[in-house]
């Protein structure tokens, strides 16, 4: 695999501790991690492993927090950047440039004016449309479609074609499944063991056409939104369980879904004492249970939890599925135009540096528990899903309507890597 450094600036989190005597496990802002170069002269920032027990996170100071797209079948960490979020803020982290706007060319003659002043603001805050953005060099490739992956693709997965259906089975998309064998054959050369098989890997059907092959992960303290936790857990990567449709519909959420984009996601961290490493401590993605589900957008651009078992799976990947789900979670905005919903709202050119962010994606930040100094976070209640009228689910098509007056300030960037 080869890093490239996409941004660099240098950032310390000062912490007086003894150092650690488990290299591998555990390490303080700062120091060297696990995948850390050894002859490397600081530390990435101590996000993948626990901190050192005399660590603790205390209200007011930052915290080393690292926001992963990883690959669905080998769960490897495709791209990585680093941030620093105060704790007990409600912070944002946005991420321009992840998206592709449609071009003023193809849209209708009544939005040129409008469309051509969005491109200058495009251009003017550094993203591009000629195939160098992160957008073109990432995402676009990572979209589930017979053109990036055919038959057989040595990024480990195999497209299998829509199916037109029958008068007893409704018509249902294509989509791309982990290449098993690919998978098992890696398994063996790096282990050395003929019975050596995978451990990673989600079910057949799960990645539907449309559906980026990668999620989103945030990781603090060497805990991730991606872990299993009770209840909502994965046992193995054909797991069609209950469960484990709990862990892949609220615990690795994509970003590209359906040819649609889910940019706003929200990161709880729970803290107790200023510390991630009891039973109850966590970070989650944020969704509200009032039950309004995906009120605000056409059906086919619903996130949720696919139902369990091999029907649940079959239904997944149904046209008009997510009328059928465990539960809808939030909408997400199409990357173009709907010809059957020409006024739903799509990817378009901002018409402001702020107004960027309508498809871009971001990460906000909240925090729940007490710190070092058993002081009680309050910035969970000003998480989306606290308010009923702009809950998590509508969040994007509120966000680009305009609807919400939430500053979107962008949070330090620390570092970035990109692995192809």
């Amino acid at each position: 695999a080869i890093c490239k450094v996409l941004v660099a600036i240098a950032f310390i989190v000062s912490s007086v501790a003894a150092e650690c005597t488990k290299d591998l496990e555990c390490c303080r802002p700062g120091t060297l991690q696990q995948g850390d170069p050894p002859n490397a002269e600081k530390g990435s920032f101590c996000t993948m492993k626990p901190f050192e027990a005399d660590y603790k996170l205390r209200i007011g100071k930052k915290a080393p927090m690292q926001l992963n797209l990883v690959d669905y079948c080998t769960d490897e960490i495709l791209y990585s950047s680093y941030f620093a979020p105060e704790i007990d803020k409600f912070s944002l982290v946005n991420f321009p440039c992840t998206y592709s706007p449609l071009p003023c060319s193809q849209q209708p003659e009544s939005r040129q004016e409008e469309c051509l002043a969005g491109k200058a603001v495009w251009d003017e805050v550094g993203c591009t449309d000629d195939g160098t953005s992160f957008y073109h060099r990432v995402v676009q490739k990572r979209v589930c479609n017979p053109e990036n992956y055919p038959d057989k693709n040595e990024r480990g997965y195999m497209y299998y074609p829509p199916d037109e259906g029958d008068i007893d089975t409704p018509p249902s998309k294509g989509g791309c499944n982990c290449n098993w064998e690919m998978m098992r054959q890696k398994a063996v050369n790096r282990t050395g063991s003929s019975t050596a098989t995978y451990t990673t890997g989600v079910p057949d059907g799960f990645i539907r056409e449309g559906m980026g092959t990668f999620y989103v992960e945030v990781v603090v303290g060497g805990r991730k939104t991606s872990e299993n936790i009770e209840n909502c857990r994965c046992e193995g990567p054909h797991d069609v369980s209950k469960e484990c449709m709990c862990l892949l519909g609220t615990r690795k959420v994509p970003y590209v879904y359906n040819n649609s984009v889910l940019p706003y996601l929200t990161a709880l961290v729970s803290i107790k004492d200023g510390r991630l490493i009891f039973k109850r401590t966590f970070v989650s993605f944020n969704f509200e249970a009032n039950g309004i589900g995906c009120a605000g957008c056409p059906v086919d651009a619903c996130w949720g939890v696919p139902k369990q078992g091999e029907a649940g799976m079959q239904a997944w990947g149904f046209q008009g599925f997510d009328l059928d789900l465990e539960s809808k979670l939030m909408c997400g905005i199409r990357l173009e135009p709907d010809a059957e919903y020409p006024d739903e709202a799509f990817c378009q050119y901002p018409q402001s540096p702020r107004d960027i962010d309508a498809c871009s994606l971001k990460v906000y930040v909240a925090w729940v528990g007490t710190d070092a100094g058993g002081h009680a976070c309050t910035s969970s209640n000003e998480m989306f899903s606290k308010f009923t009228q702009m809950g998590v689910s509508n969040i994007a098509v509120d966000f680009y309507n305009g609807f919400s007056n939430i500053a979107t300030t962008v949070d330090r960037r620390i570092t970035g890597r990109e692995t192809t």
